[in-house]
């Protein structure tokens, strides 16, 4: 090859990634925008027209803001501060305001990890060591979640303790018996199923369960089978969209697209690589003007009742986005 062909090639190659990266530079911008915008006075996020969600929906955006923005951002600080408010008396974190003198497993494990990515991790040994304490005798966890009553103990609720345990590399003497647990809920088609208090989705208990399984060699094939579910069922234009039809609330295929690509991202094989790709641009092309993605509606199974989703699903996609446009810098 000479010297002029390999410039060439040099040159285009460079051409092709900074298109690459610019064609995310813009949604990442609008989005960006949309959530600091989308911030109380009180610094809390939540849904306009329903609170149902405050506190899950302020850990959700602060965490996505992290991923781009320094942790002295303005934004960041007044949710921080906002959050430590919503602490009970243990400093754990229940889904809402109102509910605050109880606790809701999972946002309690989103919440930690936050805190964790902001402060000196070893400030929630405490918090942590109270989590095992709440472990059942078969290795999971139940919600704790006041306003959850039927499936107290779906199998998101370990997958959340657990990849908040595995962020933190932090070790307890049952792991293993979590695991099996997992692995025993798993259903044949790959999936851990869907139920409404979990937003109806297996999109949802798959985003913090896969993590954890492929952490571990007794949960590899487990993990491969819950791939497949994913690989599996994206619909032809890159999303991944499943509605009960005994409800009529559900959340968006923006929403669950954001979940299966946040099991899908940092796989490495070309059938996963496809499909990520397929799925962002399907996402890319759903970005409303004022930077948010649809996120549906709540699952919860009631003509009247609405909350929306549109801070869950943005946030994710942020995330995603955040992620992707670094890779391909670094490509």
């Amino acid at each position: 090859m000479n010297l002029n062909k390999l410039i060439f090639l040099i040159l285009l190659l460079s051409q092709i990634l900074y298109l690459k990266a610019q064609r995310l530079d813009a949604p990442l911008a609008r989005a960006g925008q949309f959530l600091k915008k989308s911030q109380l006075g009180t610094g809390a996020f939540q849904d306009s027209t329903n609170a149902l969600f405050n506190t899950w929906e302020t850990i959700l955006v602060t965490d996505a803001l992290l991923d781009y923005f320094p942790s002295k951002d303005t934004n960041i600080q007044k949710a921080i501060t906002w959050l430590k408010t919503m602490e009970n008396k243990d400093h754990l974190m229940c889904h809402n305001e109102k509910c605050k003198e109880n606790y809701c497993i999972e946002t309690t494990a989103l919440y930690l990890r936050l805190t964790s990515r902001i402060e000196d991790p070893s400030l929630i040994k405490e918090q942590l060591l109270l989590l095992v304490s709440l472990q059942q005798d078969n290795g999971s966890w139940k919600v704790g979640n006041p306003a959850v009553t039927e499936r107290v103990d779906f199998p998101s609720v370990t997958g959340f303790v657990l990849n908040l345990f595995d962020t933190l590399n932090f070790q307890y003497s049952t792991r293993e018996n979590s695991i099996s647990y997992l692995i025993d809920q798993q259903l044949s088609d790959g999936s851990w199923g869907h139920t409404w208090e979990y937003y109806n989705s297996p999109a949802y208990a798959l985003w913090q369960i896969l993590p954890v399984l492929k952490s571990t060699l007794k949960g590899k094939e487990a993990f491969q089978k819950g791939l497949n579910f994913i690989l599996n069922n994206q619909l032809e234009n890159g999303s991944w969209y499943f509605v009960d039809p005994q409800i009529k609330n559900h959340i968006s295929a923006e929403l669950q697209t954001a979940l299966m690509l946040s099991c899908l991202k940092d796989e490495k094989n070309n059938q996963s690589l496809e499909a990520f790709e397929k799925g962002l641009n399907y996402l890319l092309n759903q970005q409303k003007n004022n930077g948010s993605w649809d996120g549906g509606m709540f699952s919860i199974p009631s003509d009247r009742y609405k909350k929306r989703e549109y801070l869950f699903a943005t946030s994710l996609i942020f995330k995603i986005l955040v992620q992707a446009n670094k890779s391909t810098i670094n490509e």
